[in-house]
């Protein structure tokens, strides 16, 4: 993969075929991430996921903040909504297959000031990094949104050191009934999986990697699954 950043300090990693489409949606995808932000915010995250904003960050900020002098992959990291619960010690890589959503996250992690720090648009199906790479990967609101989300489990139990952690939070039936009902218009609407707490367990558990929720707000379940555990601590 290219080992230098372009102006915007994004590291394209794309296959030809996954360059083109993202090429014709780009325009969109560009427009889209300067608003996404207050769009998750104060539309998706309350009136679709049917969750609380603010506990969700705090979810996420009590789950990512002991993680400390650690290589870090956020994948699908969107605008780059996690940065901001990462200590300053780890090495932090953030990938989406969005160039737009990354330029967002870049301007994010310039007001950090991480050991290390890169972006790289590439896809969460197939991760370019070597195996055992990685001692915390997490994935925020988005496996939901991954064609073959089985696969993107699998690729990075795969990039995971032994006893290292994957953390998760994603839209989940099953867990809040209000949710449930809004979830089954949309998902088939805009090609969303309509996953529950046992579908994802399941990845986990096929991929090599022990799962254990952590927590619930609205639809939104958030858990972590650990490498090389028989039983999560």
């Amino acid at each position: 993969m290219p080992s230098i950043p372009d102006k915007n300090g994004i590291i394209t990693a794309l296959t030809d075929e996954e360059a083109d489409v993202t090429r014709r949606r780009r325009k969109e995808f560009g427009a889209f991430a300067i608003i996404y932000d207050f769009m998750l915010e104060r539309f998706t995250r309350p009136r679709v996921h049917k969750a609380d904003p603010q506990q969700h960050r705090e979810v996420l900020a009590n789950l990512i903040a002991p993680v400390q002098q650690a290589k870090v992959l956020d994948v699908a990291c969107g605008t780059g909504g996690a940065i901001a619960h990462f200590h300053e010690s780890n090495d932090y890589t953030g990938l989406d297959i969005s160039y737009g959503m990354l330029k967002q996250a870049v301007k994010k992690a310039q007001r950090k000031s991480f050991n290390a720090c890169r972006f790289i648009q590439g896809n969460a199906e197939q991760l370019i990094f070597n195996d055992e790479s990685f001692d915390f990967v997490m994935m925020d609101t988005a496996l939901h949104m991954i064609p073959n989300y089985q696969l993107a489990i699998t690729e990075i139990a795969r990039v995971l050191v032994n006893d290292g952690a994957f953390m998760c939070s994603t839209p989940a039936m099953g867990i809040n009934r209000e949710f449930d009902v809004t979830w089954e218009k949309m998902s088939a609407k805009y090609s969303l999986h309509s996953l529950t707490v046992p579908d994802i367990e399941n990845a986990c558990q096929q991929a090599g990697l022990c799962f254990q929720q952590c927590d619930a707000n609205g639809g939104i379940l958030y858990f972590q699954a650990y490498k090389g555990r028989q039983s999560a601590i």
